[in-house]
C-alpha cells in the first residue's frame, strides 16, 4: 500500500474545511445527548449506524465538566480493540484538544483542527456537541473521526481506493521490467564497448552504436523509475491537475531527449560520408523543437493560480 501522505492530507483540510465543519457539525448536532450519555448499548449502536453511512466515523463518548471521560467509549465496526490504546470510562481526557476548545469557546458546538488521535495513532478531527445533563452538570459529547477516509469520502475515492492495491501491483510489475531492459542495454552498451577498446574494429561505427545502446537505456530506465514513483511508492492525487502535469512533463522530457539525441547522431552520421540522413535528422530536429515548444505551452496553460486570501494576489 501507498504510504499516507499526511501532508496531502492536511492541504485538503485546509481546501476544504468550511465544507467538513458544516458537515461534521450536522452530524453531531443529529444526536441526542440527553439519551447517550447515560446509555452505552443505545450509543454503541448509533456509532454504528453513523458508520453505515459516513466511514469516517470512529468514536463517540462522553467526558464531563472536568475533562474526565463519563462513559465507555462507542467504537466503530472497523476499530480494532487492539487500536484502543487507552482506556476508555474514567480517562482523563483534560488535555485533549477537543475538550480544551470545547471549553475555552463557551459554544454549543465545537470542531477541532486536525490532530493525532491516542486511539487510533492516526489523524482526525472530533466535533463537540455540549450540554447539560439532568443533574445540571456541563457534559461535552464527543465523535471521532478519522480524517483520511473524511477525505476520500469527500472525493468519492472509496472503490477507486479498494481496486488501487492492484493496480499498484500491474504499474509495479511494468517498471520493473523497463528497469530490467534498461539494465540489458546498458549491460548491452557495456559489452561492446569491451570489444571496441580491445580489439579497434569500426570505432566510429560502434561508437554511435555505444550511444544509441546508452541513450536508449537512459530513456527507458527513467521511464520505468517515473512509473514506479508516480504510481507505487508515491502517493498521487488525481484530483489535482499537478500530478497530471508532472507525469506528463517527464514523459515528454524524455521523448525530447531521445528524439534530439537521435537527430544528433543522424547529423554525426551524415557528416561521415552519408548525406542521405541530413534531411531526417534536420526534421527530427524541428519535431524535437515542436515537442518542446508544446511541452512549453501545456505547462503555462495548465498552470495553477491559487489565490492568496491573506495577501489578497495569485501565485503561480
Amino acid at each position: 500500500m501507498t504510504p499516507r501522505n499526511y501532508l496531502y492530507l492536511l492541504q485538503k483540510y485546509d481546501e476544504y474545511q468550511p465544507q467538513i465543519e458544516r458537515l461534521l457539525e450536522s452530524i453531531i448536532t443529529s444526536l441526542p445527548p440527553l439519551k447517550l450519555h447515560n446509555a452505552n448499548e443505545l450509543m454503541q449502536k448509533k456509532v454504528e449506524q453513523l458508520h453505515q453511512s459516513y466511514p469516517f466515523v470512529e468514536l463517540l463518548y462522553c467526558i464531563d465538566e472536568h475533562g474526565n471521560q463519563v462513559t465507555e467509549s462507542a467504537a466503530a465496526p472497523n476499530i480494532a480493540d487492539s487500536k484502543r490504546r487507552e482506556p476508555g470510562l474514567g480517562s482523563d481526557r483534560s488535555n485533549r484538544v477537543y475538550y480544551t476548545s470545547a471549553r475555552d469557546n463557551n459554544r454549543a458546538l465545537t470542531v477541532t483542527q486536525p490532530y493525532l488521535s491516542s486511539a487510533t495513532q492516526q489523524l482526525a478531527i472530533s466535533a463537540v456537541q455540549r450540554f447539560n445533563s439532568d443533574k445540571g452538570d456541563v457534559r461535552y459529547l464527543v465523535i471521532n473521526f478519522n480524517l483520511e477516509k473524511l477525505i476520500t469520502f469527500l472525493n468519492g475515492d472509496a472503490l477507486r481506493l479498494r481496486v488501487h492495491p492492484l493496480f499498484q501491483v500491474v504499474y509495479g510489475i511494468i517498471g520493473l521490467m523497463l528497469v530490467l531492459v534498461s539494465g540489458l542495454l546498458i549491460f548491452s552498451a557495456g559489452k561492446s564497448l569491451f570489444d571496441v577498446v580491445y580489439e579497434h574494429t569500426n570505432t566510429a561505427t560502434q561508437a554511435f552504436h555505444l550511444v544509441i545502446l546508452v541513450t536508449l537505456g537512459l530513456a527507458i530506465f527513467d521511464l520505468g523509475k517515473t512509473i514506479l514513483e508516480e504510481e507505487v511508492l508515491l502517493h498521487k492525487d488525481i484530483h489535482h491537475t499537478d500530478s497530471t502535469r508532472r507525469t506528463i512533463s517527464r514523459f515528454m522530457s524524455a521523448i525530447v531527449i531521445a528524439v534530439s539525441i537521435e537527430s544528433l547522431l543522424l547529423m554525426f552520421k551524415s557528416l561521415l560520408g552519408d548525406p542521405t540522413h541530413l534531411n531526417s535528422a534536420v526534421l527530427m530536429l524541428f519535431a524535437a523543437v515542436a515537442l518542446l515548444v508544446g511541452l512549453g505551452i501545456y505547462l503555462r496553460l495548465t498552470t495553477d493560480r491559487v489565490k492568496d486570501k491573506r495577501q489578497g494576489r495569485d501565485i503561480v
